[in-house]
């Protein structure tokens, strides 16, 4: 049906609508140009129907900008939008027009906008300069952030999108997991803010769940060893060792995982950190199990690194799974190779070392931050407390002789 003058478009009216235009033939160029098709409202100016050869019809808008350039927009097409739908949004975008808006060319814009993926690289690349935790955030991008968010333009995430993930991974694995995830996201686009990316963070609203206290690991001198025989048992030799050096020296995981075999000193028991948390270097003080630890540990050619992996001159990685491997061949309670550091401290301080000493051993700056990693064991608070019924039983005692 072809449209000779304006009328009010209706459903039936679009419904009877055909392409009724003449080919242009250009046998220089071997194409065929089929000219647009519109038919256009009598009673919204500017609001209009477009028909394709192929039968499909779309509806469009048609304006001039500030300037006096005239502009076609699309709304939507026929079928998934109603006639009075369409028509909506037809006066909603030409109100916009009238307020000096030209919603083309913020379409255009918005294409061309970035994705959540560029970010993550562009910020990727900032913190593996700036964070020594950056390998961390590239594990949480990878299973977790990018599946859901990474194809979105930064402008349609929105604050449920990142609720979704945040509860997702909470029951999929644990709160502060999630938690992590979710501090990720929001750093992230706080970062984007700083570089003029965008203008509103979409998670700045996010409350984080609430988490279990963490677990005071404390292990038994027969739970130590049952944790080595594991580890001496396991078919990869770095892995065992990672976590007997961390289990003899306290140090932190990830700082072993960074050693170097030129960082070792044998001779006078020395382990050097070049690269710490505290962002500084720092020395590992080698109890006699440490140093055994490393005097028996192949060296891999051409690999610089203590604890080696399969990846040529890398150290060793997925480590998590060698640990529950480990843990699996025990009867202890699972926990995260960071439980290491935890015991490590609290055997020092049952054992009457001073505070400020276990703090330099585990690489602390100050004794506050040993103190929540120093947890007493109750068989030291047992024996505190037996010290106070000692002195009231004494004194009970020669009140009664004195009486």
């Amino acid at each position: 049906m072809k449209i000779t003058k304006a009328m009010k478009i209706t459903k039936t009216v679009v419904d009877r609508m055909s392409y009724d235009k003449e080919p242009i033939t250009k046998p220089e160029r071997k194409e065929t140009i089929y000219p647009a098709d519109f038919r256009w409202d009598a009673h919204l100016s500017g609001f209009g129907v477009r028909v394709y050869p192929s039968g499909r019809r779309s509806f469009v808008i048609t304006f001039r900008t500030e300037t006096g350039t005239k502009r076609f927009f699309t709304i939507g097409e026929y079928g998934e939008l109603t006639v009075d739908q369409a028509r909506r949004l037809a006066q909603d975008k030409l109100g916009e027009v009238r307020h000096g808006r030209d919603p083309q060319a913020e379409r255009q814009e918005k294409r061309k906008e970035m994705l959540f993926e560029e970010l993550a690289e562009r910020y990727m690349d900032h913190a593996k300069h700036h964070k020594r935790s950056w390998k961390d955030d590239e594990q949480r991008l990878r299973d977790h952030i990018l599946p859901a968010l990474g194809k979105r333009k930064l402008s349609e995430i929105t604050l449920r999108q990142i609720q979704k993930i945040h509860t997702s991974v909470k029951d999929r694995l644990s709160p502060a997991t999630a938690n992590r995830v979710a501090a990720l996201v929001n750093h992230i686009f706080t970062m984007a803010g700083k570089w003029s990316l965008i203008e509103i963070n979409p998670a700045k609203g996010l409350t984080m769940f609430r988490e279990p206290p963490p677990r005071d690991i404390v292990l038994t001198t027969d739970q130590c060893r049952t944790l080595i025989d594991a580890c001496d048992a396991d078919e990869n030799a770095f892995a065992a060792a990672l976590f007997k050096l961390a289990m003899f020296t306290g140090r932190r995981v990830g700082e072993l995982l960074g050693a170097k075999w030129t960082d070792v000193d044998l001779d006078k028991s020395i382990l050097t950190l070049p690269q710490t948390k505290a962002g500084e270097r720092q020395f590992v003080y080698l109890n006699e199990p440490a140093a055994a630890v490393l005097r028996t540990l192949p060296h891999v050619n051409k690999n610089p690194y203590i604890i080696a992996g399969a990846a040529k001159g890398k150290p060793l990685n997925f480590y998590r799974r060698a640990w529950n491997r480990i843990l699996e061949r025990t009867d202890i309670k699972p926990f995260p190779p960071h439980g290491l550091r935890h015991n490590y401290a609290s055997t020092l301080v049952a054992a009457g070392v001073p505070l400020e000493t276990v703090g330099h051993l585990l690489g602390h700056k100050n004794t506050v931050t040993t103190r929540k990693y120093a947890h007493y064991r109750p068989d030291h608070l047992h024996r505190a407390a037996e010290t106070f019924s000692d002195v009231i039983d004494f004194k009970v005692e020669k009140e009664k002789r004195n009486g």
